[in-house]
């Protein structure tokens, strides 16, 4: 397999393992918990989509617990409060994890449209060859 096709390739699937990752989060922005809690009681635990240079050179996304990945939140009412009232709630910013789906999108038509600037070279080597 050419190089070309596969950072295309490996570049799209950082893309949509990007977008997993926010979409995720933003899913589960609303889970809280109760502080310290675990299982049923436990609040998401937002995550990040790391992009880093694999083995071979393209691009891989690694899933990593965002620090910090929880905050408290006072809300005194809320049947998941602490004694002291708060609540544990995930470090999500739903307009940053827009930005962060709308990047990915960006990047992975960009690798589409590698892929198709590969075929049409590919036709045109074929048609000098003929």
């Amino acid at each position: 397999m050419s190089s070309i096709i596969g950072s295309a390739l490996a570049g799209m699937q950082a893309s949509t393992r990007k977008v997993s990752v926010s979409a995720s989060n933003i899913a589960n922005s609303q889970t809280v918990g109760t502080p310290g809690g675990t299982g049923d009681q436990a609040a998401y635990k937002a995550i990040n989509a790391v992009q880093v240079t694999g083995p071979n050179g393209g691009p891989e996304t690694r899933i990593t617990p965002r620090d910090p990945a929880t905050s408290l939140t006072y809300s005194p009412d809320h049947p998941r409060a602490s004694e002291q009232g708060y609540v544990e709630s995930p470090n999500v910013n739903v307009a940053e994890e827009l930005v962060n789906s709308k990047i990915a999108q960006n990047t992975y038509e960009a690798n589409i449209r590698t892929l198709h600037a590969w075929d049409q070279m590919q036709q045109a080597l074929l048609d000098i060859k003929t």
